[in-house]
């Protein structure tokens, strides 16, 4: 039987947070409950799923979304609902910008805090700060996360660095303003507020954002972990995940994981062996430990099906 734990290590950090990467649909959700069984084993773990087809519902037959649900004795799930989360940030935001900026109700640009909820970005914005959140929870050992489809998870990822940029350009803008101020006030005699708001939440951005691009690049902090299949388009998905992973974060995955894999006579049946064989072929090409999974004619439907798999996952590279 797969030791993942081994294959995971080293993991050293507290609360350490396992991203579970890979295309819509070749298996990340079972591929997250695996691992974080296996976690479980060292410490308190708690998987999250942003899978919009909530499948970790199904799997652990959890009714309440958002909530943290008990799957064994170190082993908790929650299923985050984006519909719901989203309209709790983008309310939060509203409230923030009209505190910050009383005046948009004098110029009637009240409507801009409403538009917010029809923003592109909400999704990744949710899971930035789902994931900012991850990192400083004490509650768990390992954080594990069945992440959302591979576009908004890079994107996602790519925002803290992002953000860093245009916070340090709207934290100069706003510094000359506020001195400004300042000697202007001093000049015709009048009180001077040393506090700015605006300002002040810039400071708390740039500290948090800064914190998770840090937590990212930090193997003690975090692992990623790549799913695929073994067909033309998940692969070339792993691909970009990899390119990324390697450019912008200066990381690469902790484990790689080959799904669904056919056994070679139904390849054979179906027309796809050479097409496996070439996939397959270059998937143990790749550095860093890996696994394959073979595909099973019934779907794992519960928990007990999956941990099942454990016992036919196969190590292509352990080192």
């Amino acid at each position: 039987m797969i030791n993942l734990v081994d294959l995971l290590k080293p993991i050293e950090g507290a609360p350490h947070v396992v991203m579970v990467l890979g295309k819509g649909g070749v298996g990340k959700t079972s591929t997250s409950i695996l691992i974080s069984s296996e976690l479980s084993r060292l410490g308190k773990t708690l998987l999250v799923s942003f899978d919009p087809a909530k499948h970790i519902l199904k799997y652990l037959s959890i009714s309440r979304p958002a909530e943290v649900i008990k799957v064994s004795d170190d082993f908790f799930v929650s299923q985050l609902d984006i519909e719901v989360s989203a309209k709790e940030l983008t309310s939060k935001y509203s409230s923030l910008i009209s505190d910050l900026f009383p005046s948009l109700s004098v110029l009637n640009l009240e409507d801009i805090t409403k538009a917010l909820k029809y923003a592109p970005g909400v999704e990744e914005e949710v899971f930035l700060n789902w994931l900012s959140s991850a990192y400083e929870n004490k509650n768990f050992r390992f954080i594990v996360i069945d992440t959302p489809p591979t576009g908004i998870s890079l994107r996602t990822l790519m925002l803290p660095k992002l953000y860093l940029l245009w916070l340090e350009k709207l934290i100069n803008i706003r510094e000359r303003i506020v001195s400004l101020r300042y000697v202007i006030a001093k000049t015709l005699g009048r009180e001077v507020k040393v506090s700015d708001p605006a300002l002040i939440k810039l400071y708390e951005m740039r500290e948090k954002y800064g914190r998770v691009k840090e937590a990212l690049t930090d193997p003690s902090r975090t692992s990623f972990v790549v799913v695929t299949n073994p067909e033309p388009l998940p692969m070339y998905e792993l691909r970009e995940v990899l390119k990324f992973l390697g450019e912008e974060l200066s990381t690469s995955p902790k484990l790689l994981v080959m799904n669904k894999v056919l056994p070679e006579d139904i390849a054979v049946r179906l027309g796809a062996h050479e097409e496996q064989k070439a996939i397959i072929e270059e998937f143990t090409s790749l550095p860093g430990r890996s696994i394959m999974i073979p595909y099973v004619s019934n779907p794992p439907s519960k928990l007990e099906d999956i941990l099942r798999l454990r016992e036919a996952v196969t190590v292509v590279k352990g080192a």
